[in-house]
């Protein structure tokens, strides 16, 4: 098989999970590269551009560009991480000046879009030959979006970063698209006015190329990555869906290895794989999920401080229950509607506390008494690894997909198609 035979590979996602694929497949095809089955110039990735967090969040606000700390992610992933260019795009100034928290990546990225007229794929072409990177990266569309997310008891929560970190702990109903405007809210909005507007919801058209790679395709790898954040995000584009359901490539969705408080608790994998069935209308046919087992202190760690975010939550609105008894005693006037709302977000928090309280709560494996993927094909494989990161100051060891074992068994799984 010659390069030009070579299969034609399409990744979406976002966030860590899409650059760890992309990372991954790079040094497997490097290490393999006297095999020509799958080649790093047929590969693309189409990058969702709903994040509004962090360094991202800051230019969006600022500039108006499309978010470019996911999309830098996936250059630096492809790339030479030998190059010093690579390694200067990573770099993430500190600080309490005005560039706190920014990438130079992000801040090139946003530069070399102002150079060509506000273009964001001309500076992502730019970049990518800046760092000599084989593969294309696309974003999903042009369009300035905003994602929503609407809960089971009707509550919706405007804006990717603040759906897991939100308080009402209800799970995730559905996800949506809206336009993205300079003053948004970042307040959760429950009135009924405000509830019937989030149904005409905001259509928003997909690039061109993404829609055409993803037509031209051998296969389209879904994940890993967050379920409602960095995945259905980029199927809810107009376009997306529509061609993959047209296609006739292989369709695979990677799952996670570990549930994320806030948007999966305690998910199977069948619950993932009908999450993005509901959300976007086409046939996936292979599910790949990992079945190596963590490490029984990972697991408590996890455990620990799951728990410890829930009960701190019940905490809070059980004082606020109290202030607002204490407020309506001395008023006569006890505010009833408040309590019940406070005693239903309590219930949603306690009724997470005991799955995660075991493995299963927190590590996502194929159970077959639990499972049912129907019609789709089910593929395991151990691409569990363990990585250490800082967050809030603190260093702490996390469960992630290692990205050759990753790569390895998705390879495997192609062959066998």
């Amino acid at each position: 098989m010659n390069k030009q035979n070579a299969l034609k590979l399409v990744c979406i996602g976002g966030g860590t999970g899409l650059s760890t694929l992309l990372r991954g497949l790079k040094r497997y095809i490097n290490a393999n590269n006297k095999s020509d089955f799958v080649v790093l110039e047929n590969l693309t990735a189409i990058v969702s551009v709903s994040d509004d967090g962090g360094s991202s969040g800051k230019l969006i606000d600022e500039f108006g560009v499309l978010p470019p700390g996911d999309i830098r992610n996936c250059l630096v992933a492809l790339s030479d991480e030998a190059q010093i260019m690579a390694k200067l795009f990573e770099y993430r100034f500190e600080g309490d000046g005005s560039l706190a928290g920014h990438s130079v990546g992000n801040l090139l990225l946003c530069a070399l879009a102002k150079l060509h007229n506000d273009s964001f794929p001309k500076a992502i072409r730019v970049a990518s030959s800046v760092l000599a990177v084989k593969g294309k990266i696309l974003p999903a569309t042009l369009e300035a979006t905003l994602l929503c997310a609407e809960l089971a008891d009707g509550e919706i929560v405007r804006g990717e970063s603040l759906i897991p970190k939100r308080s009402n702990r209800e799970p995730i109903k559905r996800v949506y698209l809206a336009p993205r405007t300079d003053g948004h809210s970042d307040e959760s909005i429950t009135s009924s006015s405000s509830l019937e507007a989030s149904k005409s919801e905001f259509v928003c058209q997909a690039l061109d190329e993404a829609m055409e790679a993803i037509d031209q395709a051998d296969a389209v790898i879904l994940g890993p990555g967050s379920l409602y954040t960095s995945i259905i995000p980029s199927l809810l584009v107009k376009g997306i869906a529509e061609v993959l359901k047209r296609s006739s490539a292989a369709k695979i969705f990677v799952c996670n290895v570990m549930n994320e408080p806030g948007e999966t608790d305690n998910y199977s994998v069948s619950e993932h794989v009908q999450a993005i069935l509901n959300h976007a209308d086409f046939k996936l046919d292979y599910v790949l999920a990992n079945n190596g087992l963590a490490r029984k202190e990972l697991i408590d760690q996890y455990i620990r401080e799951q728990l410890s975010e829930q009960f701190a939550g019940i905490a809070q609105y059980a004082s606020e229950a109290i202030d607002t008894l204490q407020d309506g005693a001395g008023e006569g006037n006890v505010d009833l509607e408040r309590l019940r709302t406070i005693s239903a977000r309590i219930k949603a928090l306690s009724n997470t506390i005991g799955p995660v309280n075991s493995a299963d709560g927190v590590q996502i494996l194929f159970d077959p008494k639990r499972d049912n993927l129907e019609n789709i094909k089910l593929q395991e494989e151990d691409m569990l690894c363990e990585v250490e990161i800082v967050e809030r100051g603190i260093r702490k060891t996390v469960l992630r997909h290692h990205p050759e074992k990753l790569a390895y068994a998705l390879i495997k799984l192609l062959a066998g198609i």
